[in-house]
């Protein structure tokens, strides 16, 4: 009799020359992660009865971004425009408009999750299997970012607390160590527990907005005219338009468990509305509470010592006790903010190749956290110019991966789901090699180095507005990918045939 494991499923392996087999037998050890609902598979296309066993729900869709963005680091971001020169008016009106806008994409993107694949891997029928490669390290690049600066953000508010007894190292241990234990267990926890995370920090916000008020104003810094006011401007706009595409290399991922009947629009409508409302409101409030260090010197101090943290804390003082355990759950509201990230950072990893594959999930998912506390604890020293910097770089990726995308489903494909071979997911034989999209990509950030303002670096371009430059490296990145990707898909699909 046969003593090996029996195996449930077969598909290629990204080699195209063999499987990839999967042992049904489990051990003790699996059989209790399975009780307590631990996730244990990886990057493989979710089926449609695998999805009826154990469905998603669309209201997760809307509570899981909700969490994730009813955070201090979406207030931190709204602070940035204040920062730049600008007035709290100016701020609010490019808040509103650029996220109205802007959401709509992540939300998009959200609605492919109902391939049964994650959005890394998705991107392999439009980058081609090696050019996705681009798609991969960049994804983790990305997401091991953003962990290090929503983490700075809620170490900062920690710090400000404590009055500088707990470093903003320490709180950065201790966030990234929350975050991992709960992407350990995966998208079921994640869900359960992001449909109640996004509530704290709500009512955290709502005191600190009628406790702060008094301290608020439209009009402490005036709005910036001429050249100089136009290039602050576009660059604000450029900072709030990356914070809300940033989500698209991974909103999808959190969606493949829905039933593969589920309505594409409202999976769209639950993401936009919980990516885009409180995006807008905690970065508005950011905005004002800014507004508050140009109008008390109390209150600059605090913001020039602990960052983000230091108005928060000021803006509650006058609820006391209270006012202190609030900036707990702000701080701590860094926890949902990284759980996308962590949790999305092993299966961008797994899209290497066929070895990525065989390593389990939660061995990447260790090793982000690994990375992120090391970047975190580094960037923490120069916060300012690493946020600004970094929301501009991974803005001009994020318009490309999208361009790309877009333009491969409704040029390539004819905006007809059919048209793409969900089996060939894992196959370099039948996915491109990537060649149009290797173009675009190249194209794309010849566009961003001529048009990109960053704290180290200013394009000749960027510097023709203004006396200190401005931020048009998104334009010229959208312009350049856009018309280059067509052309080279095109010659690509005559040559090649796929």
């Amino acid at each position: 009799m046969n003593s090996k494991p029996s195996f449930e499923t077969r598909s290629n392996d990204e080699l195209g020359n063999g499987i990839i087999e999967k042992p049904t037998s489990a051990t003790g050890f699996a059989l209790w992660l399975r009780k307590l609902s631990v996730e244990t598979g990886g990057i493989e296309r979710v089926t449609d009865e695998q999805r009826a066993k154990n469905p998603s729900k669309v209201w997760n869709a809307c509570t899981f971004w909700m969490s994730a963005n009813m955070a201090v680091a979406t207030l931190n971001t709204g602070t940035v425009g204040g920062a730049m020169g600008l007035g709290f008016w100016d701020c609010f009106a490019i808040i509103m408009v650029v996220n109205v806008l802007a959401c709509l994409l992540p939300a998009w993107t959200a609605t492919f999750g109902l391939t049964g694949l994650r959005m890394t891997t998705f991107s392999r029928y439009s980058f081609g299997y090696w050019g996705n490669l681009l798609v991969v390290i960049f994804s983790m690049v990305s997401t091991t970012g953003w962990n290090a600066i929503n983490s700075i953000s809620g170490a900062s508010v920690l710090a400000a607390l404590s009055d500088g007894k707990c470093p903003q190292w320490a709180g950065v241990i201790i966030i990234c160590t929350t975050v991992w234990i709960i992407c350990i267990l995966g998208i079921t926890w994640i869900h359960q527990l992001d449909a109640f995370l996004w509530i704290p920090p709500f009512i955290v916000w709502c005191v600190a907005a009628g406790t702060g008020a008094r301290n608020f104003s439209g009009d402490a810094i005036k709005t910036p005219t001429g050249a100089n006011g136009a290039a602050s401007a576009i660059s604000f706009i450029a900072v709030i338009f990356s914070f809300a595409v940033s989500w698209i290399n991974c909103a999808a991922d959190y969606n493949v468990k829905m039933p593969a009947s589920t309505p594409r629009s409202k999976i769209f409508v639950a993401t936009y509305i919980g990516i885009a409302v409180p995006t807008i409101l905690v970065q508005t409030l950011g905005a004002a509470m800014f507004s508050g260090t140009a109008t008390n010197a109390s209150w600059k101090a605090a913001y020039h010592a602990y960052g983000v943290g230091g108005p928060l804390k000021m803006s509650l003082l006058p609820a006391g006790g209270f006012g202190k355990f609030l900036l707990v759950l702000a701080g701590l509201s860094s926890i949902p903010n990284n759980i996308p990230n962590n949790y999305s950072f092993a299966l961008h990893a797994q899209n290497f190749g066929p070895w990525a594959l065989r390593i389990p999930r939660i061995a990447f998912v260790t090793f982000g956290f690994v990375a992120a506390i090391t970047v975190g604890c580094c960037a923490a020293a120069f916060f300012e110019d690493t946020l600004q910097t970094f929301l501009s770089i991974i803005g001009y990726w994020t318009i490309i991966h999208l361009v790309v995308i877009a333009e491969e489903h409704v040029i390539f494909r004819r905006s007809r789901w059919s048209n793409y071979d969900w089996d060939a997911w894992a196959s370099r034989d039948l996915l491109p090699f990537g060649w149009g999209a290797i173009g675009a990509f190249a194209f794309g950030f010849m566009g961003a180095a001529l048009g990109m303002k960053v704290a180290w670096y200013t394009a000749p371009i960027a510097g023709l507005i203004g006396t200190k430059g401005a931020n048009i490296g998104h334009e010229l990145t959208f312009a350049f990918s856009g018309v280059a990707f067509p052309v080279f898909r095109w010659v690509e699909k005559r040559y090649t045939g796929k």
